[in-house]
């Protein structure tokens, strides 16, 4: 590191090596046989009979078994439901595909196992079992009841001779849902409890046995065989477990403080206490770009990345070329605290604990030249939409401001929101999408339609909203949570399901950013640790045709 100076960052990335179970060692305990004295004192006495207890009744009605297995156990193998799954109160959508994958491939198997022979028997057409236990209709099993017993002698005498009128006398044969097998052609699969006309020519149950295990080395019948080698639908797979972990000292835990950020070029910007370091994610180098008297309170870096941005707790606003590792401007005009930055191009925006935003265009000496006093409070949220040239800010008064470009008045005004507003974020996949999150007492997580002014999502995340990344790679939404959860959360955007809960931080996680290929989250809280996060999959690239027409197009705004 320059300067001389030591590197703040400590590695305390947990070892990857899985902890190692305690045996529980324990000796069997054999049961001593007592019987032995009694036995022997029983041999030594005469017999004596014993008065039989219990006196079973038996009745003239006898129900004949329809089928050669029980019908209860068939029921309740057959049916598919999963008492243990809860997709309403699961937290993490993607382990619950995969229990239900694996729940349902455990089912057809068991299925096939114990009734393929009767389906075998009964099958009229070319069809695998399991495609038939797959798509099988649940039945209902009625209980045969025997009619009540009659009292009155003229009653007795008239169900006799009109049993119409009254229940029947003799067992009649169950009543199923479905009287008949659809064909696979009108209605996909059979039930598994349907009767069907004795067939003259029916394969015997050693032949079926014979052709099915004869010629395979499996425990199993071939169709079950087949169902478990194919091929099983692939799961994403999210590390909960992050693969970095670095000690960051003097973190401010300040939750309008916004002191990370990930440039284009792969370099980490960190602010810690009075001093801003960078990491190079490639080298793991780090370096000290500057300190200074007063704290800092935000940065961001130009999309470039040649240039960062940092605001002071002072009010001022300071650029410093990474190349030359100096601050080549300093850029007056709040006169508290600068909260939250963003850039467009070559107009940066700054929001302040002055209720003010100033739009400065770094190519002209002034320090700025719009001011926009649309808030009551301090402005803590501040992003641009720069495909769209629209910015979105949020303020300590629960309101969300949207303006088209630099313009002084907003062209939609959100006030759903019932606490602080610091986490936005812009859909860089569909034009006119905003996200934001409310603080501790709102803890909301909205999803907007600016161009209709229409909410879309509302969702309660049962925690303080701190942050919020939007992927680029897939249309996900990560946030970070403080009082009380402390984690990270990946939310699927057309849906709004949870699909991963990151834990790791025992405190707010106040700043968050993603690294310039859009695969890596980056995670700062008020334990003093950065951490990293390895969420998404590169992007692949996409062949696009090469016309200048089209070109000139998609750079229309």
């Amino acid at each position: 590191m320059s300067n001389g100076l030591k590197n703040p960052f400590i590695d305390n990335t947990p070892s990857s090596s899985p902890v190692k179970p305690r045996s529980k060692s324990g000796k069997r305990v054999s049961k001593q046989d007592g019987s032995s004295s009694s036995s022997l004192s029983s041999a030594q006495s005469s017999p004596i009979r014993r008065p039989r207890l219990n006196h079973v009744g038996y009745t003239d009605r006898y129900m004949p078994n329809r089928t050669d297995m029980d019908l209860r156990s068939m029921i309740s193998v057959g049916s598919s439901n999963f008492p243990g799954l809860q997709p309403s109160n699961s937290d993490n959508q993607l382990e619950f595909r995969k229990e239900q994958e694996a729940y349902e491939t455990f089912d057809a198997v068991l299925k096939n196992e114990l009734f393929g022979e009767k389906l075998s028997k009964s099958s009229n057409e070319v069809e695998d079992s399991i495609e038939r236990i797959k798509y099988s209709s649940s039945v209902s099993y009625q209980e045969p009841t025997t009619p009540p017993r009659s009292h009155a002698g003229s009653s007795e005498r008239e169900s006799l001779i009109s049993p119409t009128q009254s229940s029947p006398a003799t067992p009649r044969r169950l009543i199923f849902e479905h009287h008949h097998r659809p064909s696979t052609s009108s209605v996909r699969g059979a039930s598994l409890l349907t009767y069907c006309e004795k067939k003259a020519s029916r394969p015997s149950t050693a032949s079926l046995l014979q052709s099915q295990y004869s010629s395979s080395a499996s425990p199993v019948r071939p169709d079950s065989e087949k169902l478990l080698l194919q091929p099983s639908k692939k799961i994403r797979q999210i590390a909960k477990i992050p693969y970095r972990v670095l000690d960051a000292p003097s973190l401010a835990d300040d939750f309008y403080y916004d002191l990370i950020d990930w440039s284009s070029t792969d370099i980490l910007a960190v602010a810690l206490g009075k001093s801003i370091f960078l990491t190079d994610n490639k080298t793991n180098d780090v370096a000290q770009l500057a300190s200074t008297d007063d704290e800092y309170t935000s940065l961001s870096w130009v999309g470039a990345g040649s240039h960062l941005a940092v605001g002071q707790l002072n009010g001022l606003v300071k650029i410093f070329d990474v190349e030359k590792k100096k601050c080549i401007r300093t850029i007056p005009g709040h006169i508290d605290r600068v909260a939250c930055l963003s850039w467009n191009n070559h107009v940066l925006s700054s929001g302040s604990r002055d209720r003010r935003i100033l739009h400065r265009d770094v190519r002209t000496p002034e320090p700025c030249f719009e001011e926009i006093h649309s808030h009551t409070q301090e402005v803590c949220g501040l992003k641009w939409n720069v495909e769209e040239n629209k910015l979105a800010s949020g303020g300590n008064d629960n309101l969300v401001f949207v303006y088209d470009g630099t313009c002084r008045s907003p062209s939609l005004k959100l006030s759903e929101h019932t606490a602080a507003v610091k986490a936005i974020a812009w859909s860089p996949h569909k034009r006119g999408i905003l996200a934001t999150g409310g603080g501790t007492a709102d803890k909301k997580l909205k999803v907007w339609n600016i161009r209709t002014g229409t909410k879309i999502h509302d969702v309660h995340a049962a925690s303080q909203v701190c942050n919020m990344v939007w992927s680029k790679n897939t249309n996900e939404i990560v946030t970070s949570h403080g009082y009380s959860k402390y984690n990270l959360t990946l939310w699927d955007s057309n849906t709004m399901d949870p699909l991963a809960i990151l834990k790791g931080h025992s405190f707010r996680v106040l700043h968050m950013t993603l690294s310039a290929d859009g695969t890596t989250i980056v995670s700062g809280a008020g334990d003093e640790t950065l951490r990293y996060w390895k969420l998404f999959e590169k992007s692949k690239p996409q062949l696009q045709p090469a016309s200048a027409l089209l070109n000139a197009f998609n750079q229309l705004r």
